[in-house]
C-alpha cells in the first residue's frame, strides 16, 4: 500500500536536482574556458625548418631540363676511298689517342699511290721535254739574232758608202735611198728577234714554273696517299669514349666520310630544353645556374638553337668549371636561366607555402607561438622567394610543410 512522500524529502530532492544542474552548468562553463587551450596543437621545434626574412637581391629564373654532354667531340674520317673490313671497338668503349677503331681495306689506297707515282713521273718527263723544246727555240732565235746583227753591220756600211757615192754622182740617189731602206728593215727585224728572245725566255720560265707546280701537287697527293696507306685503320686523334661508329663490315666509304665520333671526357657542357613559351626570354650570354644535387655550377647560355621542335627550344650552356668532378656524361641536371634581377627587396629561403583563398600564407614565429600570416609573393628562383607584402625584415617563418595546420591561425612550438 503506497504512502505519500513527506514534503521535507520532496524539498531535499528538488534542492539536490537544482544543485546538480548548477554544477553541470559550471563544469560546462569551465570546459568552454579551458578547451581552446587544451586543443591548440603544438609542434616540436626540432621538427621545423625555419628561415629569417632578409633584404637583398634576388634573380628570377626559368627552369629547364639539362643533360651533361662532353664539351668536345672529335670526328674520325676516312683517309681515302676504302672499305670497312672489321670494327675493332663499339660505342661506349674507351679508346686512347692513336688507337685503331676500324680496319680498312687498303687496296684502293695502294692503287692510288701507284697511279700518283706514275703521274708525277710523267709530269717530271713533261717538264724536262718542255725545257729542251723551249731551250732549242731560244737557241734558234739567238742564232737568227746573231746573223741579223752581222747583216745589220753590212747594211750600215753599204748605206754609208752609197750615200757618199751618190754625193759624188757615181750612183743615183734612188740606189742610196734603197740602201737606207734595207738598213732600216734589217734594224727592225733585229729588234723583233730581240723581243722574241725575251718573250721566249719569259715563256720558258712560266711554263717550267707551271709544270713544277703541277709536279709538286702530284707529289703532295702521293704523300697523302702513302700516309693513308700506312695508317691501314681509322684511329682516334684524341683519347676518349667512342660515341658512334659506322655499322656494317664491308661498307664502302669515300675520302672524308665520317667513320666514328670520339668524345673527350675531360671537359663537359650542358644541353638544355625548355618550352617555347619562354623562347622570347632566352638569349645567348644569359647567366645560368646548373643544379647537381645540392651543388650549383655557374655558366652562361652559349647557343640558342633557332629551330623549335614539338614546342621545345634547345640551348647549350658553357660552364665556368667544365672539368668539375661532379660532371658525368648523360647526367640529368636542372638548369636555371636567370632572366631578371631585383635589388634591395625582402626575400626568404624557398620552402613550403600555404595556398589560401587565391593568396598565400606562411606561419610567422614569435617565441613559442607561430601565427598564420597572409603574404604576397614576387619572383621565385630555386633558392629564394621574394616577399612583397605581409612580412618584415628579420621575421622568422616556418618553411616546413604546414598543410595539416592550414586551418589554424596559431600553433604552439615546444
Amino acid at each position: 500500500m503506497d504512502r505519500p512522500i513527506p514534503a521535507r524529502e520532496l524539498l531535499l530532492q528538488t534542492r539536490r536536482r537544482f544543485l546538480g544542474w548548477i554544477l553541470a552548468a559550471g563544469a560546462l562553463a569551465a570546459l568552454g574556458l579551458l578547451l581552446p587551450g587544451w586543443v591548440t596543437p603544438s609542434i616540436p621545434r626540432a621538427q621545423l625548418r625555419t628561415a629569417v626574412v632578409e633584404r637583398g637581391a634576388i634573380d628570377a629564373t626559368l627552369t629547364a631540363s639539362g643533360l651533361v654532354l662532353p664539351e668536345h667531340e672529335y670526328v674520325v674520317t676516312s683517309p681515302g676511298p676504302s672499305r670497312v673490313l672489321q670494327t675493332l671497338h663499339q660505342p661506349g668503349d674507351t679508346v686512347a689517342a692513336g688507337e685503331p677503331i676500324l680496319s680498312l681495306d687498303q687496296g684502293e689506297a695502294r692503287l692510288q699511290v701507284e697511279r700518283l707515282e706514275r703521274q708525277a713521273a710523267l709530269k717530271d718527263n713533261e717538264r724536262a721535254q718542255a725545257r729542251v723544246d723551249l731551250e732549242n727555240r731560244l737557241s734558234d732565235l739567238n742564232g737568227q739574232a746573231a746573223i741579223k746583227k752581222l747583216e745589220l753591220e753590212s747594211r750600215t756600211f753599204e748605206a754609208e758608202r752609197n750615200r757618199k757615192l751618190a754625193v759624188t754622182g757615181v750612183i743615183s740617189g734612188d740606189d742610196a735611198r734603197k740602201s737606207d731602206s734595207d738598213l732600216e728593215r734589217c734594224r727592225i727585224e733585229l729588234e723583233l728577234l730581240t723581243v722574241a728572245i725575251q718573250n721566249a725566255q719569259r715563256g720558258l720560265e712560266v711554263r717550267l714554273r707551271a709544270l713544277a707546280l703541277e709536279h709538286d701537287i702530284l707529289v703532295r697527293e702521293r704523300r697523302d696517299a702513302e700516309r693513308a696507306l700506312k695508317q691501314g685503320s681509322a684511329a682516334s686523334v684524341r683519347g676518349g669514349v667512342l660515341t658512334w661508329v659506322i655499322s656494317g663490315e664491308g661498307v664502302s666509304v669515300a675520302r672524308g666520310d665520317e667513320l666514328a665520333r670520339v668524345a673527350d671526357l675531360s671537359t663537359f657542357k650542358v644541353e638544355a630544353t625548355i618550352s617555347d613559351v619562354h623562347a622570347a626570354r632566352i638569349r645567348a650570354g644569359q647567366p645560368v645556374m646548373v643544379r647537381i644535387g645540392e651543388s650549383s655550377l655557374a655558366g652562361t647560355v652559349s647557343k640558342v638553337h633557332p629551330k623549335v621542335e614539338n614546342g621545345i627550344v634547345r640551348l647549350e650552356v658553357a660552364l665556368q668549371q667544365p672539368a668539375h668532378p661532379l660532371l658525368r656524361p648523360n647526367l640529368r641536371v636542372d638548369v636555371h636561366i636567370i632572366s631578371e634581377r631585383r635589388e634591395h627587396t625582402l626575400t626568404v629561403r624557398r620552402g613550403s607555402v600555404l595556398a589560401m583563398d587565391g593568396g598565400h600564407a606562411l606561419f610567422r614565429v614569435r617565441g613559442h607561438e607561430a601565427s598564420r600570416q597572409s603574404v604576397t609573393l614576387g619572383i621565385t628562383n630555386f633558392e629564394r622567394t621574394e616577399i612583397l607584402e605581409g612580412l618584415e625584415e628579420g621575421d622568422e617563418v616556418i618553411l616546413s610543410d604546414m598543410s595539416d595546420y592550414a586551418n589554424r591561425k596559431e600553433i604552439r612550438i615546444r
